[in-house]
């Protein structure tokens, strides 16, 4: 065997090594979702006598389902910070995450789907900053600064999403600050959006209604542009964000499907950029994995609820039984035989 066969077989074997690693966290843990119809009384605990009940199933809307365990999930942060990381020795002004992103990727249906969380939304923050083991509620966007800017900052805000949708496993997460988008968007060659009415005419060709390629910084303003005198604004850029962020991804797989080395080199080249647990074995599983897998436009879903104004910021309230079913529609799978 040659050089570059034992250099092929070296990257196979570091590859199924990512991939038991990470299906092996994914197999091992399930959120902690319960519903209404969970409520064992009456009739309910009759039909349940008449079934094999496992830990873990929810019944919704008269069917029974389980958690897919064939699921990876991932948090990806969008920090509102510029040029490379730095640790943060305060405790209180590691960054706030603007852009909250849950990749989830199907192992079983070859499909991919992004959950796009209001960076206002309201839930329990662990004030870890202060030197204190106490929760408050606030904007979960906050939930980063009360670390390090770093590892610190990333584990806290992916346990606070954890725990905003029941537990849920978060294999991996990326944080990269928001200043390097104009990289990300120039290393898959550009990417191509319809200009909204909100940000038309603040770049020459910008029209309304018009498809523009967007390169270097036009990108940047188009995800993190808002109007903060204007009230609900974030909901109006997260639009804006959805629509860049489904660009994005059939950009980059299609550029993936040209060139698997594309996601590694954009991952080396960024690192200074970024924090991640994922290595550089389990990217380049990743990257190989993905290119068969499908991203359609309506696979790109936001929190529903309701927008309001507190004491001093926006706050949005999530709409629990449309996030529990959201979740059972991603997340898990119809138990199709229940009997003993």
């Amino acid at each position: 065997m040659g050089v570059l066969g034992i250099c092929v077989l070296i990257l196979v074997i570091m590859c199924l090594r990512a991939k038991h690693r990470l299906y092996s966290e994914a197999a091992s843990l399930a959120p902690q979702l319960t519903t209404s119809e969970n409520a064992v009384s009456g009739n309910y605990a009759e039909a349940l006598a008449e079934v094999y009940w496992e830990e873990g199933w929810v019944r919704y809307n008269g069917k029974i389902y389980e958690y897919n365990d064939d699921i990876l999930t991932f948090l990806v942060m969008g920090i509102d910070e510029f040029g490379v990381v730095q640790e943060s020795t305060d405790g209180v002004s590691g960054g706030q995450a603007d852009a909250l992103i849950l990749a989830v990727l199907d192992g079983a249906s070859k499909k991919i789907s992004l959950i796009a969380i209001n960076r206002d939304t309201m839930t329990d923050v662990l004030m870890y900053g202060y030197g204190s083991g106490d929760y408050i509620e606030a904007q979960i966007a906050v939930q980063h600064g009360f670390g390090d800017g770093m590892e610190l900052s990333c584990e806290l805000t992916r346990d606070a999403v954890s725990r905003l949708f029941y537990d849920l496993p978060i294999h991996g997460y990326v944080s990269v600050n928001m200043g390097v988008i104009p990289q990300l968007n120039d290393a898959v060659g550009g990417v191509s959006v319809v200009i909204p009415e909100d940000v038309a005419g603040d770049f020459e060709g910008w029209n309304e209604g018009e498809t523009v390629a967007l390169y270097g910084i036009e990108a940047f303003y188009f995800v993190q542009q808002r109007d903060c005198e204007s009230f609900d604004s974030n909901s109006t850029r997260l639009s804006r964000q959805k629509q860049y962020l489904t660009a994005f991804v059939n950009t980059l797989l299609t550029q993936t499907a040209q060139d698997l080395t594309l996601p590694v080199d954009v991952y080396l080249e960024l690192q200074e950029y970024m924090v991640t647990d994922i290595s550089t074995d389990e990217m380049a599983y990743l990257a190989g994995e993905v290119i068969s897998y499908s991203f359609e436009d309506g696979s790109i879903y936001t929190l529903e609820g309701t927008t309001q104004m507190g004491e001093n910021f926006e706050e949005f309230y999530v709409d629990h039984e449309a996030l529990k079913a959201l979740m059972i529609d991603i997340f898990y799978r119809e138990v199709e035989n229940t009997g003993n």
